[in-house]
C-alpha cells in the first residue's frame, strides 16, 4: 500500500482535493479488488500490461504529483489518454481516495451549505459554548483574511466589536487598502470604542486607510448626502466601487445584536420589528425571507449602498448561533459569498431552507 506524500502541487491539473484537503490515496497493488462489503470482485478482462500502466499513471499523478502533461510526455501517450487511464484506475478500484477532514472544521456542513445556497465558501466550525463562540469565529475569519489577502486588495471593514476581535488576531496583513464601510454606531456593548478601532486599523496596516469619522445613523437622508460630500468622508465613499473584499458581522434585530438597533430609540426599534426586521447588515434591514425592508431608515445611515455591497466579489459574513435567524436572512438575501459560522447555525440554516 502506498500513501500520498505531502508534496506541493506541481501544476494546476494536480487534483484540488490533494492541494486543499487531507487525502489518503491507496494503490491496490497486489491485492484482489473487493466490493464495499469486502467480497472479492470478479477480475475484469484487462491484461497485466494494462494493469501496470494504470498503476504507473496513478502513482505518478497522485503520489509523485506529476502533471498530466508531464506524464503523457514521459510515457509517450496523449494527455487525453492519461485522463482516461486515471478515471479507469479509480472506477476499477485500483485507486481509492479517502478524504479525512480534521476535527476543527465541519466539512460535511460546509459542503452542504455550498450546495444548498449561493455561497462560494462556507467555513463551518464545531459548536462551542456561547462565551467562546465569537472568539472562535474571529480566529477563523482572521485566518481567512490572511490566507486570501493580496497587495492589490481593497478591503472593506466596519468599526465594531467583531472587527476589533478579528484585527487583534492578525499579526500582519498584506499591505492593502482598508476602507471603512459605514459610520460608527452608539452600541453599548463595544469593548473598544469605534474610534479606537479606526485608529488601530490605520496604525496596523501598511496600506492606505480610508476612515469615516461620522455617526452611522443621522437625522435624515439629506444630512447623509451632505456628509458624503465632505472632505475625508468623500474620499472613503469614492473607494466603494473599488472594493475587492468586505468583512462584516451579521447583526440581529434585538438587544446586543446590532449597532443600528442600539442607535435607535425604542419606538424606532419597535417599528422596524413590526415591519419584520430580523437582520441588519451595514445599516440595511432584512426580514426573515431575506427581503430588504425599512428603506427610509437605511437612507438615514451613512453606509455603503446595498447594490454597491453586492457588487463586491468576496463578501465575508461572520455570525454564530446567537444570530442564527439573522444569518439565515443574510444567506437568503445573497448578501454573502463567504460565511464564517458554527455547526449549530449551519444546521439551523439547512433545516429552514429544506
Amino acid at each position: 500500500m502506498l500513501k500520498s506524500k505531502a508534496q506541493p502541487a506541481a501544476c494546476d491539473d494536480v487534483p484540488t482535493h490533494q492541494r486543499h484537503l487531507g487525502v489518503v490515496m491507496e494503490l491496490a497493488m497486489a491485492r484482489k479488488p473487493r466490493d464495499e462489503a469486502g467480497s472479492v470482485r470478479k477480475q475484469d478482462s484487462r491484461s497485466a500490461a494494462r494493469t501496470i500502466q494504470l498503476l504507473e499513471v496513478a502513482r505518478r499523478f497522485y503520489l509523485d504529483t506529476e502533471s498530466k502533461v508531464v506524464i503523457a510526455k514521459r510515457l509517450g501517450i496523449s494527455r487525453f489518454t492519461v485522463s482516461r487511464l486515471l478515471e479507469q484506475a479509480r472506477s476499477s478500484g485500483l485507486v481509492r481516495i479517502d478524504i479525512r477532514p480534521p476535527a476543527d472544521v465541519d466539512f460535511a456542513l460546509s459542503s452542504a451549505l455550498m450546495r444548498k445556497t449561493s455561497l462560494k465558501r462556507a467555513i463551518v466550525l464545531p459548536s462551542v459554548d456561547p462565551g467562546s463562540e465569537l472568539g472562535l469565529l474571529a480566529d477563523a475569519a482572521a485566518s481567512y483574511l490572511v490566507e486570501v489577502g493580496v497587495s492589490e486588495d481593497v478591503l472593506g471593514l466596519v468599526a465594531g466589536r467583531t472587527t476589533s476581535l478579528i484585527l487583534d488576531r492578525i499579526e500582519e496583513l498584506t499591505a492593502c487598502s482598508i476602507v471603512q464601510l459605514s459610520g460608527v454606531s452608539r452600541a453599548s456593548y463595544f469593548e473598544h470604542s469605534p474610534a479606537e478601532t479606526i485608529r488601530a486599523m490605520a496604525m496596523r496596516f501598511r496600506g492606505q486607510t480610508y476612515p469615516i469619522y461620522a455617526p452611522l445613523l443621522l437625522d435624515d437622508a439629506a444630512l447623509v448626502a451632505s456628509l458624503r460630500e465632505q472632505i475625508g468622508i468623500a474620499d472613503s465613499v469614492a473607494q466603494f466601487p473599488r472594493l475587492t473584499r468586505v468583512l462584516f458581522s451579521v447583526g440581529a434585530w434585538k438587544d446586543g445584536g446590532s449597532g443600528l438597533y442600539e442607535s435607535l430609540d425604542q419606538a424606532g426599534r419597535d417599528n422596524a420589528a413590526k415591519a419584520g426586521a430580523v437582520a441588519e447588515i451595514l445599516g440595511h434591514l432584512l426580514d426573515a425571507s431575506g427581503r430588504r425592508i425599512c428603506q427610509s431608515l437605511s437612507d438615514r445611515c451613512l453606509t455603503i449602498p446595498f447594490d454597491c455591497l453586492n457588487a463586491v466579489a468576496d463578501r465575508v459574513a461572520v455570525g454564530g448561533s446567537a444570530r442564527a435567524q439573522a444569518v439565515l436572512a443574510c444567506v437568503r438575501a445573497g448578501a454573502a459569498t463567504t460565511l464564517v459560522t458554527d455547526s449549530r447555525t449551519a444546521e439551523f440554516v439547512l433545516a429552514e431552507l429544506g
